[in-house]
Protein backbone atom coordinates (compact mmCIF):
# COMPACT_ATOMS: atom_id res chain seq x y z
CA UNK A 1 0.00 0.00 0.00
CA UNK A 2 1.57 3.26 -1.16
CA UNK A 3 0.24 5.38 1.71
CA UNK A 4 1.68 2.93 4.24
CA UNK A 5 5.09 3.07 2.55
CA UNK A 6 4.88 6.86 2.40
CA UNK A 7 4.21 7.07 6.12
CA UNK A 8 7.05 4.66 6.90
CA UNK A 9 9.47 6.85 4.96
CA UNK A 10 8.96 9.82 7.31
CA UNK A 11 8.42 8.13 10.69
CA UNK A 12 12.00 8.64 11.86
CA UNK A 13 11.95 12.32 10.90
CA UNK A 14 8.60 12.94 12.59
CA UNK A 15 9.31 11.00 15.80
CA UNK A 16 10.89 13.89 17.79
CA UNK A 17 8.48 16.58 16.55
CA UNK A 18 5.27 18.01 17.99
CA UNK A 19 2.25 19.66 16.38
CA UNK A 20 2.45 23.46 16.69
CA UNK A 21 -0.95 24.28 15.24
CA UNK A 22 -3.68 22.92 13.00
CA UNK A 23 -6.22 24.61 10.76
CA UNK A 24 -9.06 22.67 9.11
CA UNK A 25 -10.49 25.05 6.51
CA UNK A 26 -13.24 24.81 3.94
CA UNK A 27 -10.86 23.85 1.12
CA UNK A 28 -7.60 22.92 2.82
CA UNK A 29 -6.15 21.52 6.01
CA UNK A 30 -2.83 22.89 7.24
CA UNK A 31 -0.45 21.47 9.86
CA UNK A 32 2.61 23.25 11.30
CA UNK A 33 5.27 21.33 13.22
CA UNK A 34 7.75 22.23 15.95
CA UNK A 35 10.69 22.37 13.51
CA UNK A 36 9.01 25.21 11.58
CA UNK A 37 7.78 23.05 8.70
CA UNK A 38 4.24 23.31 7.40
CA UNK A 39 2.18 21.09 5.10
CA UNK A 40 -1.12 21.13 3.22
CA UNK A 41 -3.80 18.69 2.16
CA UNK A 42 -7.28 19.15 0.76
CA UNK A 43 -10.12 19.01 3.28
CA UNK A 44 -12.32 16.06 2.31
CA UNK A 45 -15.25 15.88 4.69
CA UNK A 46 -17.67 13.45 3.08
CA UNK A 47 -20.10 13.39 5.99
CA UNK A 48 -23.54 14.76 5.21
CA UNK A 49 -24.36 15.70 8.81
CA UNK A 50 -22.94 18.59 10.83
CA UNK A 51 -20.99 16.57 13.36
CA UNK A 52 -18.03 18.31 15.00
CA UNK A 53 -14.55 16.85 14.61
CA UNK A 54 -14.14 14.41 17.47
CA UNK A 55 -10.47 15.26 18.11
CA UNK A 56 -10.92 19.01 18.29
CA UNK A 57 -8.80 20.79 20.97
CA UNK A 58 -6.50 17.74 21.36
CA UNK A 59 -4.10 18.13 18.43
CA UNK A 60 -1.83 21.07 19.28
CA UNK A 61 1.14 19.81 21.29
CA UNK A 62 0.52 16.19 20.36
CA UNK A 63 3.26 14.03 18.77
CA UNK A 64 3.55 14.74 15.06
CA UNK A 65 3.92 11.06 14.29
CA UNK A 66 0.58 10.28 15.93
CA UNK A 67 -1.14 12.84 13.71
CA UNK A 68 0.68 11.56 10.62
CA UNK A 69 -0.64 8.06 11.27
CA UNK A 70 -4.09 9.41 10.53
CA UNK A 71 -3.09 9.03 6.87
CA UNK A 72 -4.03 5.37 7.24
CA UNK A 73 -7.45 6.19 8.71
CA UNK A 74 -10.77 5.72 6.95
CA UNK A 75 -11.90 9.07 8.39
CA UNK A 76 -11.36 11.69 5.64
CA UNK A 77 -10.45 14.47 8.09
CA UNK A 78 -7.94 12.35 9.99
CA UNK A 79 -6.50 11.22 6.67
CA UNK A 80 -6.18 14.83 5.46
CA UNK A 81 -4.46 15.80 8.72
CA UNK A 82 -2.12 12.85 8.31
CA UNK A 83 -1.21 13.79 4.75
CA UNK A 84 -0.66 17.45 5.67
CA UNK A 85 1.70 16.33 8.45
CA UNK A 86 3.61 14.05 6.09
CA UNK A 87 3.78 16.79 3.45
CA UNK A 88 5.22 19.21 6.00
CA UNK A 89 8.29 17.11 6.51
CA UNK A 90 8.72 15.78 2.95
CA UNK A 91 9.62 19.16 1.45
CA UNK A 92 12.19 19.91 4.17
CA UNK A 93 14.01 16.65 3.38
CA UNK A 94 14.57 17.52 -0.27
CA UNK A 95 17.77 19.31 -1.33
CA UNK A 96 17.04 22.81 -2.60
CA UNK A 97 18.16 21.87 -6.11
CA UNK A 98 15.29 19.39 -6.24
CA UNK A 99 12.70 22.09 -5.67
CA UNK A 100 12.36 24.05 -8.90
CA UNK A 101 9.49 26.47 -9.28
CA UNK A 102 6.72 25.12 -11.46
CA UNK A 103 7.90 26.99 -14.57
CA UNK A 104 6.69 24.14 -16.77
CA UNK A 105 3.00 23.26 -16.69
CA UNK A 106 1.96 19.64 -16.12
CA UNK A 107 0.59 19.56 -19.69
CA UNK A 108 3.96 20.60 -21.09
CA UNK A 109 5.94 18.26 -18.85
CA UNK A 110 3.91 15.26 -20.00
CA UNK A 111 4.01 16.46 -23.62
CA UNK A 112 0.26 16.16 -24.19
CA UNK A 113 -0.48 16.07 -27.92
CA UNK A 114 -3.37 15.67 -30.37
CA UNK A 115 -2.66 11.95 -30.49
CA UNK A 116 -3.36 11.44 -26.78
CA UNK A 117 -6.42 10.25 -24.92
CA UNK A 118 -6.11 11.96 -21.53
CA UNK A 119 -7.65 10.88 -18.23
CA UNK A 120 -8.19 13.47 -15.50
CA UNK A 121 -9.02 11.95 -12.11
CA UNK A 122 -10.85 14.73 -10.29
CA UNK A 123 -12.59 17.70 -11.89
CA UNK A 124 -9.64 20.10 -11.99
CA UNK A 125 -11.23 23.13 -13.60
CA UNK A 126 -8.16 25.03 -14.85
CA UNK A 127 -6.89 21.96 -16.71
CA UNK A 128 -10.14 21.18 -18.55
CA UNK A 129 -9.99 23.69 -21.40
CA UNK A 130 -6.24 23.39 -22.16
CA UNK A 131 -6.49 19.59 -22.16
CA UNK A 132 -9.50 19.60 -24.47
CA UNK A 133 -7.62 21.88 -26.84
CA UNK A 134 -4.45 19.77 -26.87
CA UNK A 135 -5.62 16.18 -26.59
CA UNK A 136 -7.51 13.96 -28.99
CA UNK A 137 -9.99 13.21 -26.19
CA UNK A 138 -10.36 14.15 -22.53
CA UNK A 139 -12.09 11.89 -20.01
CA UNK A 140 -12.79 13.41 -16.59
CA UNK A 141 -13.55 11.11 -13.65
CA UNK A 142 -15.38 12.73 -10.74
CA UNK A 143 -16.70 11.11 -7.55
CA UNK A 144 -19.79 13.31 -7.30
CA UNK A 145 -20.36 14.93 -10.70
CA UNK A 146 -22.82 17.79 -10.23
CA UNK A 147 -23.21 18.54 -13.92
CA UNK A 148 -23.78 16.23 -16.85
CA UNK A 149 -21.05 17.63 -19.08
CA UNK A 150 -19.49 15.96 -22.12
CA UNK A 151 -16.62 13.72 -21.09
CA UNK A 152 -17.37 13.92 -17.34
CA UNK A 153 -17.83 10.41 -15.96
CA UNK A 154 -18.46 8.96 -12.50
CA UNK A 155 -15.33 7.81 -10.73
CA UNK A 156 -16.21 4.12 -11.13
CA UNK A 157 -15.77 4.56 -14.88
CA UNK A 158 -11.99 4.52 -14.31
CA UNK A 159 -12.28 0.72 -14.34
CA UNK A 160 -13.45 0.85 -17.95
CA UNK A 161 -11.71 3.89 -19.40
CA UNK A 162 -8.44 4.63 -17.57
CA UNK A 163 -6.46 1.74 -19.12
CA UNK A 164 -6.84 3.26 -22.60
CA UNK A 165 -5.57 6.71 -21.59
CA UNK A 166 -2.15 7.71 -22.93
CA UNK A 167 -1.72 10.37 -20.23
CA UNK A 168 -3.29 10.46 -16.76
CA UNK A 169 -3.45 13.33 -14.29
CA UNK A 170 -4.36 12.25 -10.75
CA UNK A 171 -5.33 14.66 -7.99
CA UNK A 172 -3.19 14.41 -4.87
CA UNK A 173 -6.41 13.78 -2.95
CA UNK A 174 -6.11 10.16 -4.13
CA UNK A 175 -3.73 9.69 -1.18
CA UNK A 176 -6.45 10.85 1.20
CA UNK A 177 -9.23 8.60 -0.11
CA UNK A 178 -6.81 5.67 -0.63
CA UNK A 179 -7.50 5.26 -4.35
CA UNK A 180 -3.93 5.95 -5.50
CA UNK A 181 -2.85 2.29 -5.60
CA UNK A 182 -5.72 1.16 -7.79
CA UNK A 183 -5.55 4.21 -10.05
CA UNK A 184 -1.90 3.46 -10.80
CA UNK A 185 -2.75 -0.19 -11.41
CA UNK A 186 -5.35 0.87 -13.98
CA UNK A 187 -3.09 3.42 -15.69
CA UNK A 188 -0.95 2.30 -18.62
CA UNK A 189 0.34 5.67 -19.85
CA UNK A 190 2.32 8.61 -18.49
CA UNK A 191 1.08 9.70 -15.05
CA UNK A 192 1.36 12.97 -13.12
CA UNK A 193 0.10 13.62 -9.60
CA UNK A 194 -1.03 17.24 -9.24
CA UNK A 195 -2.17 19.76 -6.65
CA UNK A 196 -1.13 20.99 -3.18
CA UNK A 197 -2.06 17.63 -1.62
CA UNK A 198 0.60 15.88 -3.71
CA UNK A 199 3.34 14.25 -1.57
CA UNK A 200 6.72 15.46 -2.89
CA UNK A 201 8.26 12.05 -2.34
CA UNK A 202 10.89 11.19 -4.98
CA UNK A 203 10.22 7.47 -4.59
CA UNK A 204 6.83 8.00 -6.25
CA UNK A 205 8.70 8.61 -9.51
CA UNK A 206 9.77 4.95 -9.41
CA UNK A 207 6.19 3.70 -9.41
CA UNK A 208 4.43 2.46 -12.52
CA UNK A 209 4.04 5.26 -15.04
CA UNK A 210 4.61 8.18 -12.64
CA UNK A 211 6.78 10.80 -14.34
CA UNK A 212 5.83 14.03 -12.56
CA UNK A 213 4.80 15.38 -9.16
CA UNK A 214 3.32 18.89 -9.10
CA UNK A 215 2.75 20.08 -5.55
CA UNK A 216 3.28 22.93 -3.13
CA UNK A 217 5.75 24.27 -0.58
CA UNK A 218 4.59 26.55 2.23
CA UNK A 219 6.94 29.56 2.21
CA UNK A 220 5.10 31.55 4.89
CA UNK A 221 3.17 29.46 7.44
CA UNK A 222 1.54 32.59 8.85
CA UNK A 223 0.16 33.61 5.45
CA UNK A 224 -1.03 30.07 4.71
CA UNK A 225 -2.72 29.90 8.12
CA UNK A 226 -4.56 33.15 7.52
CA UNK A 227 -5.73 32.16 4.05
CA UNK A 228 -7.00 28.75 5.12
CA UNK A 229 -8.62 30.08 8.30
CA UNK A 230 -10.55 32.57 6.14
CA UNK A 231 -11.81 29.82 3.84
CA UNK A 232 -9.37 30.41 0.97
CA UNK A 233 -8.50 27.91 -1.73
CA UNK A 234 -5.59 27.25 -4.05
CA UNK A 235 -5.56 30.55 -5.91
CA UNK A 236 -5.43 32.50 -2.66
CA UNK A 237 -2.69 30.26 -1.25
CA UNK A 238 -0.47 30.66 -4.29
CA UNK A 239 -0.94 34.44 -4.19
CA UNK A 240 0.62 34.67 -0.74
CA UNK A 241 2.64 32.19 1.26
CA UNK A 242 2.72 29.06 -0.92
CA UNK A 243 4.92 28.24 -3.93
CA UNK A 244 4.35 25.72 -6.70
CA UNK A 245 7.05 23.08 -6.93
CA UNK A 246 7.64 20.11 -9.21
CA UNK A 247 9.62 16.89 -9.32
CA UNK A 248 9.94 15.46 -12.81
CA UNK A 249 11.45 12.13 -13.82
CA UNK A 250 14.83 12.57 -15.55
CA UNK A 251 13.64 10.07 -18.17
CA UNK A 252 10.91 12.45 -19.33
CA UNK A 253 11.70 14.88 -22.16
CA UNK A 254 10.31 18.18 -20.86
CA UNK A 255 9.05 20.86 -23.24
CA UNK A 256 11.10 24.04 -23.06
CA UNK A 257 8.28 26.59 -23.37
CA UNK A 258 6.91 28.07 -20.17
CA UNK A 259 3.44 27.41 -18.88
CA UNK A 260 0.60 29.74 -19.69
CA UNK A 261 -1.81 31.03 -17.07
CA UNK A 262 -4.46 28.79 -18.63
CA UNK A 263 -2.54 25.74 -17.46
CA UNK A 264 -2.04 26.77 -13.85
CA UNK A 265 -3.25 24.12 -11.43
CA UNK A 266 -5.28 26.49 -9.32
CA UNK A 267 -8.19 24.72 -7.75
CA UNK A 268 -8.69 22.59 -4.66
CA UNK A 269 -6.93 19.38 -5.68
Amino acid sequence: MITRELLSSVEETLAPLQVEWVIIGLAYTCVALSDGSCGLAATLNEKSDCQAFHRAATLVGSPALDLARGLLSTDPLLSALGLATVNATLVTRLPSQQLPSQSVAPLDALVVSKNDVVGLVGYIGPLIRPLRERAEKLLVFERNPTKRLPGVLPDWATELELPRCDVVFISGTAFINKTIDHLLELSSGRVAVVGPSTPMWPELLHLKGVVGLFGAKVRSPEAALRTIAEGGGTKALFRDGVDKIALISPTLPVATHKSSNDCDVSCSI
